[in-house]
């Protein structure tokens, strides 16, 4: 029972302190000479009564949204010791220490209090912001309001997901101003001459500190850039959706939101300073899967982002592997010259590549990369021969994907037929063919396409093919003992076969007849000449 009455005494004491803070919001509402009473709902605000304290954020919320609409917040420049600019700086000290409450409930434990704060913090931007335009009689984005409230969400290693989606969906792709203050926020934070703690009181361990969440800053600012929608407006768009609204006469130049440029260069901005971060191989390889489509085409300079794609083709593995796709736009879209491109995609060509994550992709990149008709002979015969020197070792999954990868370059490239067209030497005296462990003049071991002697060797592999254990590969490496006649493969068809799909389909096809068994059915139980037909009598 005592707890009970407990309980019940608490929840009155709340009670009566939300009606406080009620009353104290339309005493201020009601007349200034009880601004005082801001200070009363700011001690309710940041204390611990959950249900008091949230009701007086949002009073604070509204007061300084109509003391921004009121210009009673601005600052009085050159009149500093008037009763109105000591009103002034007065309510501009309580509020910010309300933006640094809020920016203190972006780390609270639960998700939705995060995404108040959050949405109370653009709140106050926008009304910041919309006062600025009044005075600069023309466009006026608060960003240092915003670069702080950006500060506080991605360095944050009590972020939600919650939090981090509704920056990007609610603000950030929703809105022309904050997209393009972001990329150029994102830019500045991931700068080594950024210094976090510049307007903080205290300034003590800022290495230590810096470093202790660089890795959270990168996550965080990862899981927003990924997302973002829109990275730069079409050519000839009206920028007509701001946060903080266009004034009617937005002044003598041209606001930055408004010129395509600007929102290209800060995207690339952003983008740049934040692949010189040390990343995790997660983000390396979204960054790279993502390359072409989602970052490049919005760069102003895309050649930019030649170092990165170089280290991360030197890299190996399946790093090099994504790396394939943004090199290769740059190269053929933007006239990059990167001579080393071929040698190193052969280099690629080992065991390994039919077994990891992304082969299908690899294979798709590999065909566009060798379907040009000016490739020299002697590099294509190089591919194919190597893809068929893999196959003899590959699995099943493997196999079935070179085996028209090779049929398709040989059509593409007929200079390079005469690989399956090459017949041994015959011995003149005994009419047998020449057989020697040494006789393909193909160096396997070569990583220069141009030394490794491909284009003087057969595709004796393609025949060894035909005897495969497995009959369905060796019914397809059957296609090259038949006529040219056939048109290519589609190489989708053959990408994503597995262990798994062989077994479904297999077991999935109906015999046309039965099995042929030797079988004679029993007529008795013991056949005579048996072994138990000495003890048993039938």
């Amino acid at each position: 029972m005592s707890l009970k009455r407990k309980h019940s005494s608490r929840k009155e004491a709340d009670a009566a302190l939300e009606e406080s803070v009620r009353k104290w919001e339309a005493n201020v509402a009601s007349s200034h000479e009880n601004l005082n009473d801001i200070v009363e709902i700011y001690n309710v605000a940041k204390g611990d009564h959950v249900g008091p304290a949230f009701v007086a954020v949002g009073a604070l919320g509204r007061i300084y949204a109509g003391l921004w609409a009121k210009d009673l917040l601005k600052r009085h420049k050159g009149q500093p010791s008037t009763a109105a600019a000591k009103v002034s700086e007065w309510l501009r000290d309580n509020y910010n220490l309300y933006i640094e409450l809020l920016r203190t409930m972006l780390r609270h434990k639960d998700a939705p209090m995060q995404v108040a704060a959050l949405r109370t913090l653009m709140q106050m931007m926008e009304k910041e912001g919309q006062a600025g335009c009044r005075a600069a009689g023309g466009y006026a984005f608060p960003n240092e309001s915003y670069l702080e409230a950006i500060v506080a969400v991605l360095d944050n290693d009590a972020a939600s997901d919650h939090l981090l989606r509704t920056l990007n969906d609610s603000y950030v792709s929703s809105y022309d101003d904050l997209r393009m203050y972001f990329f150029r926020n994102v830019a500045k934070i991931m700068s080594p001459d950024y210094d976090p703690f510049k307007n903080s009181t205290s300034r003590g361990g800022n290495a230590a500190r810096r470093a202790s969440v660089s890795a959270v800053l990168i996550q965080n600012s990862f899981a927003v850039l990924s997302q973002i929608r829109g990275a730069a407006k079409a050519a000839g768009d009206d920028a007509s959706s701001f946060w903080v609204a266009l004034p009617s006469e937005p002044g003598p130049t041209e606001p930055a939101v408004l010129s395509l440029s600007a929102h290209r260069r800060a995207f690339s901005e952003a983008w740049l300073a934040f692949m010189r971060q040390p990343l995790t191989p997660g983000i390396y390889k979204q960054i790279l899967l993502t390359m072409h489509k989602r970052i490049i085409p919005h760069m102003t300079d895309p050649t930019g982002l030649m170092d990165f794609l170089s280290t991360a083709y030197d890299a190996g593995g399946s790093i090099s592997l994504l790396a394939l796709n943004g090199l290769f736009t740059l190269i053929t879209e933007h006239n990059l010259n990167y001579p080393l491109f071929y040698p190193k995609l052969y280099a690629l060509l080992d065991r390994n590549v039919l077994h990891v994550k992304y082969r299908a992709r690899f294979f798709r990149l590999l065909e566009v990369f060798l379907g040009s008709s000016h490739l020299p002979a002697y590099l294509v015969a190089a591919f194919i021969k190597r893809l068929a020197r893999l196959a003899l070792s590959a699995p099943p999954s493997g196999a079935v994907t070179v085996i028209p990868m090779v049929y398709n370059l040989l059509k593409a490239h007929p200079s390079c037929m005469p690989l399956i067209h090459r017949m041994p030497e015959v011995d003149a005296e005994t009419g047998e063919e020449k057989v020697a462990a040494d006789c393909d003049p193909f160096d396997a071991d070569e990583s220069d396409p141009a030394k490794c002697r491909a284009i003087e060797s057969s595709l004796w592999e393609l025949e060894t093919l035909q005897h495969h254990y497995y009959p369905n590969i060796a019914t397809l490496a059957k296609i090259f003992s038949e006529p040219f006649h056939k048109p290519p493969f589609a190489l989708e068809d053959f990408l994503d076969h597995t262990y798994t799909t062989f077994f479904e389909s297999d077991t999935a096809r109906r015999p046309k007849k039965a099995a042929a068994l030797a079988t004679q059915p029993p007529t008795s139980l013991v056949r005579p000449g048996d072994a138990l037909s000495d003890f048993l009598v039938v």
